[in-house]
């Protein structure tokens, strides 16, 4: 017995050591990933009173580390890690009040991980309203369902809100 209760104490210490360098590793590794994330050409990296996009994923939390300038890939795009939204942009509609409803012809692009896999999705059901419109920003909430004709289930995006420049580029 006095031997058993030092090698627990020794395996615990070794277990949870290893769980600490574990959870940092995988702690860097999305940190990276962020990083990487946010550089892709001509995202510009989200922050807090700037470029953001919000919303819930089937009730979990997603926010977006970089947005494409809408100018230059004729979307609304936030993406994080490869998961993210594409809404239809016209800039002539960032008008408050202005609702755009989704459907066939006016589609929003979804890619969600499950299961550690990308999914992709159409976004045919749903809606973007914009709210707030100033000489340099325009904002506006979304909600919409995503489906697939690889299987029946849906995904829902809830809660949606982004904050875009109006500022166009300098050339």
């Amino acid at each position: 017995m006095k031997k058993i209760i030092p090698t627990l104490l020794f395996s615990t210490s070794i277990l949870l050591s290893c769980g600490t360098k574990q959870d940092k590793a995988v702690s860097d590794a999305k940190q990276l990933q962020k990083e990487i994330s946010a550089m892709r050409p001509g995202a510009i990296p989200t922050t807090e009173g700037g470029w953001t996009m919000t919303a819930k994923i089937n009730g979990k939390d997603w926010t977006a580390t970089s947005i494409m300038p809408p100018e230059a890939a004729g979307r609304i795009v936030g993406d994080n890690n490869g998961e993210g939204f594409g809404f239809p942009y016209d800039r002539r509609n960032m008008v408050v009040g202005e609702k755009t409803i989704f459907g066939h012809n006016n589609a929003v692009d979804l890619s969600t991980y499950e299961n550690g896999e990308l999914n992709y999705w159409g976004g045919y059901k749903g809606g973007m309203e914009i709210t707030k419109v100033d000489a340099n920003w325009a904002e506006g909430k979304f909600f919409v369902t995503g489906s697939t004709t690889e299987s029946a289930k849906t995904v829902e995006i809830t809660d949606g809100f982004f904050r875009i420049s109006m500022v166009l580029p300098q050339k």
